[in-house]
């Protein structure tokens, strides 16, 4: 057993104050899907997170949605594994023959047995045909279709993004991810450090008093001068398992913590254990 290679996951902070123009514009994509619920029914999300990096586009501002009803769809709602090859092959071929138009694909809903893909384009398009077309090559699914307005992409941000809560698991789960591809078995606790920010002391002092019983270990307490808005940095660690259960608990306690007391929990690191 060795500690080699120190991973580490730190929040992604993302830009939400600008419009972008699709001037040359490059589309960044971080493709995640997560599963919520909707009317207290299950509901799966795939959704590229990272358009949150030039949403919303002024050049963009309508929402263009299809809707297909599945045909084998399991009996909470979500599609099963008999359906999953047509669908994601109906899928690329919507997608496929709408990227010929300025038309960028944002993700998609699966939920009460039905599947509903969004996208954004430029007003005053018609894709109907486009539509009609493809669809007539899976006669036997019903679907429809439509467009509204939607300028701040108000669809995507406020029904389409995750909450804090789930952001957080999407981001436990990729660093889970990289630790195994590292070679971790994730058998083995090890420490794990975690880094949150303060607006001032007091708050600080608040949050060490709240976790007081967790076993936590103060690392270090800075304070950073670059920072304005958090600039109290404090650092803690414990031995902890990084399975996706024992590390969600984690992080979730503290990011609720960090909430009550108007601070920033900022992400966690470790070291890859190998056997």
């Amino acid at each position: 057993m060795g500690l080699l290679d120190k991973f580490w996951f730190k929040k992604k902070h993302i830009r939400t104050d600008q419009q972008a123009t699709d001037q040359a514009l490059e589309i960044p994509e971080d493709w995640n899907i997560y599963i919520c619920q909707i009317d207290e029914q299950p509901a799966s999300y795939f959704l590229n997170l990272a358009l949150t990096q030039i949403a919303p586009l002024t050049s963009k501002p309508i929402l263009l949605w299809l809707e297909i009803q599945m045909n084998h769809s399991r009996e909470d709602g979500l599609s099963s594994n008999e359906e999953f090859d047509q669908l994601i092959e109906i899928e690329d071929q919507i997608t496929l023959a709408l990227a010929t138009h300025p038309i960028l694909y944002a993700g998609r809903l699966t939920h009460n047995h039905l599947r509903d893909f969004y996208f954004y384009c430029e007003d005053g398009l018609d894709v109907n045909h486009i539509i009609h077309q493809v669809m007539q090559s899976y006669p036997n699914y019903n679907y429809r279709f439509g467009q509204k307005s939607d300028p701040n992409w108000s669809t995507y941000f406020d029904y389409m993004y995750p909450s804090p809560e789930i952001m957080q698991i999407i981001s436990n789960n990729a660093v889970i991810e990289n630790l195994e591809k590292h070679g971790d078995s994730l058998e083995i606790a090890r420490p794990v450090d975690h880094w949150i920010y303060f607006k001032n002391k007091s708050d600080q002092a608040i949050f060490l008093e709240l976790i007081k019983p967790l076993g936590f270990e103060i690392v270090q307490q800075n304070e950073i001068k670059d920072r304005t808005d958090s600039p109290y940095q404090l650092q803690i660690s414990r031995i902890d398992h990084v399975n996706h259960h024992a590390i969600d608990t984690c992080t979730l306690q503290l990011w609720k913590f960090a909430q009550q007391v108007n601070a920033e929990y900022d992400g966690w690191e470790t070291q890859v254990i190998r056997n």
